[in-house]
């Protein structure tokens, strides 16, 4: 696990350099709907461990599984995770454990009585 926190400190800093990247992806996949702070906050969840608020769980899910996946991938595909397969694996795996948090959490959101938008 702490190999994983020294490539990841390596793929947000290649993330940060080019945060064009993540714009780009954005308007690729027309996943419009994720303001710039929600996706930092997803990305710093799924590379460092950090935490995705309420408001960004209901915007990721709002953008849809296969908009959330497609950011996630076209990051992948950065020459940094060619040799790192294994790296590769966890990162989508902390996606998809990401995305099962929002989701979850929004379904509780939408189900309870006292919900707010």
């Amino acid at each position: 696990m702490a190999s994983l926190n020294v490539y990841a400190a390596l793929a947000i800093l290649a993330i940060a350099v080019s945060g064009a990247v993540i714009v780009d992806s954005v308007k690729t996949h027309s996943c419009r709907n994720m303001t710039l702070r929600c996706i930092d906050e997803v990305y710093t969840s799924i590379f460092r461990n950090g935490t995705v608020s309420d408001e960004c769980c209901h915007k990721l899910v709002k953008i849809g599984r296969p908009c959330h996946e497609a950011l996630v991938r076209r990051d992948l595909e950065d020459p940094f995770f060619k040799n790192h397969t294994n790296i590769k694996q966890e990162i989508l795996s902390k996606a998809k454990q990401i995305w099962n948090k929002c989701t979850s959490f929004v379904d509780a959101v939408s189900v309870s009585p006292n919900a707010s938008p």
